[in-house]
């Protein structure tokens, strides 16, 4: 959807990695910054470019592949139970079948992004909080930016563990230490920076920025990760609950009618919005996002997916035959009919014939099918679909599995919350989804079923690998993969797997640039 975040050239510090020094930070235009952060106007303005770390589409620094352009399209989603990677150049193909190392550009380049986007952020925070500005504009920008600087450290510390943590405005990189904190350490930061913003933040905010509630449940998130694996903090439980319930008790949200709508790039500030990684296509950016492109159906000419990323037979089955999100997978390709317009045309029921891995589409995020409803300029990397980091359902499913991991069993509240999600998802609406149905609903909650229900409402949201993470499940996951020759035929990555497969490796250039201060996660060295 059309956000409300412009991008714009404005003068930034900047951080990343370089091959002389483990950080590096040049201008990026000529304007000075001394005589730049006065206003509120200028911090609003530099927030814009903090913002726009997340869906950077930069070919000068490949930073696109550090970003919800398309690093984030592929990590998080490929090498679990959900999908895999067809095809890639990049990179790609071996995140998929996990034969990466420390040299994978996604995780060169992913590493580059999130400090990038700390120092913005640090630049930010460190100038404007002396400052005597308007103390409503002035909170609501500081908070935004422990929010946004939380999300680059808790992407850090879930892929990567340990990290050095950086929170003041780098101007020499030789006086920064490179030490690699303890992974404690690094969640202690995201969850300080995540409370000053849950303070901060206004309640109400226009389409992209963060609220008060987003940070609650984003702080949710982030105390129930460390809940699981590795961590397993025996007291974050129970904090989560405590930050989802305030979500939920606000009255502020909602479960949509229609499951999919959520997913067209028309109706994405709904009543389950809670935050998203914003893009648009008004014909006048060259670049908006290519949310879906990474996977989609085949048709016959339009070239609307690249099919890169695809679904299994295997995962399809997880389904239940009448649940209706079972439609992210599509059996069918698009075919132009005798008027021109796209129709899906559906496979045959034997799932041994010929080709059978492409029967399998991952069909959640769905392009327009006429060029009318794509809108002026659309290109199969610059569309308009926004991708989704926080939705009700997920705050509804993450509150029931704190309350299981806080107590050892979940309340009644959390198993109707889970069944008030299944509910939705087999076709309830309305006031239906609050009423009781014993042919839908769960009567007790496991980690198992909660696992698999978050799969079935969650799936190519980017949330996979970190949920078998957190379950302690990502091996058994990879491992599902191997049941059909068709989907062994595309993807090795059940016979691949290994122990240390669970952490990303620190970047080698990240470890070069710092003369070898960076030490390289144990398991990879």
């Amino acid at each position: 959807m059309r956000h409300t975040l412009k991008i714009i050239s404005i003068s930034l510090l900047t951080f990343g990695i370089s091959s002389c020094d483990f950080l590096d930070v040049p201008l990026e235009s000529s304007v000075a910054t001394s005589n730049f952060y006065t206003t509120i106007e200028d911090f609003d303005m530099s927030l814009t470019g903090v913002y726009n770390i997340l869906l950077s589409a930069n070919w000068d620094d490949d930073a696109r592949y550090g970003t919800y352009f398309s690093g984030f399209m592929v990590l998080g989603r490929v090498g679990t139970d959900e999908m895999y990677a067809r095809y890639g150049t990049n990179g790609e193909t071996e995140l998929s079948q996990y034969t990466y190392t420390a040299s994978n550009k996604f995780l060169s380049r992913t590493w580059y992004m999130m400090y990038k986007g700390i120092q913005r952020a640090n630049v930010i925070i460190n100038r404007l909080e002396p400052l005597d500005l308007e103390l409503s504009e002035k909170n609501r920008i500081m908070g935004e930016s422990y929010f946004l600087r939380s999300f680059f450290y808790f992407h850090l510390a879930r892929l990567f563990g340990g990290v050095p943590i950086v929170t003041e405005e780098v101007s020499d990189p030789s006086t920064v230490d490179p030490t690699v904190r303890s992974l404690e350490d690094v969640y202690g930061q995201i969850v300080s920076d995540l409370q000053n913003a849950v303070k901060m933040l206004p309640e109400n905010t226009t389409g992209g920025r963060a609220s008060k509630y987003a940070a609650k449940a984003m702080l949710g998130k982030v105390y129930l990760q460390m809940a699981g694996e590795p961590l397993k903090d025996a007291e974050a439980a129970a904090l989560a609950e405590t930050e989802l319930g305030d979500v939920i008790n606000s009255g502020r949200y909602a479960l949509v009618d229609d499951f999919f709508s959520q997913f067209d790039g028309k109706h994405e500030h709904g009543s389950e919005y809670i935050w998203d990684i914003e893009f648009c296509n008004d014909g006048t950016t060259t670049y908006g996002g290519q949310v879906g492109t990474y996977e989609g159906t085949n048709t016959d000419g339009d070239n609307l997916y690249w099919v890169q990323l695809i679904s299994t037979r295997e995962f399809y089955e997880t389904f239940d035959e009448n649940d209706l999100r079972r439609n992210s997978i599509a059996r069918f390709i698009l075919v132009h009919d005798s008027n021109g317009l796209l129709q899906p045309e559906y496979f045959g029921e034997n799932p041994d014939e010929e080709g059978v891995d492409y029967y399998y589409f991952a069909y959640k995020f769905r392009h327009g099918l006429t060029e009318e409803e794509r809108g002026a300029g659309w290109a199969n990397w610059a569309n308009p679909i926004n991708f989704p980091i926080i939705r009700y359902s997920d705050v509804l499913l993450m509150y029931a599995e704190a309350s299981l991991r806080a107590h050892g069993n979940a309340s009644a509240e959390a198993l109707e919350c889970v069944n008030q999600v299944r509910r939705r998802g087999f076709g309830k609406t309305g006031a239906a989804i609050e009423q009781a149905d014993p042919a839908i609903d769960l009567t007790e909650i496991t980690y198992e079923n909660l696992l698999a229900e978050r799969s079935f409402e969650l799936c190519f949201e980017g949330q996979r690998w970190y949920d078998l993470v957190r379950f302690g499940k990502l091996e058994e996951g990879v491992k599902k993969l191997s049941k059909y020759q068709s989907t062994t035929d595309g993807t090795s990555q059940a016979q691949n797997f290994q122990a240390k497969h669970v952490i990303y490796p620190i970047p080698q250039d990240a470890i070069d640039g710092s003369n070898g201060r960076i030490v390289q996660n144990e398991l990879w060295r």
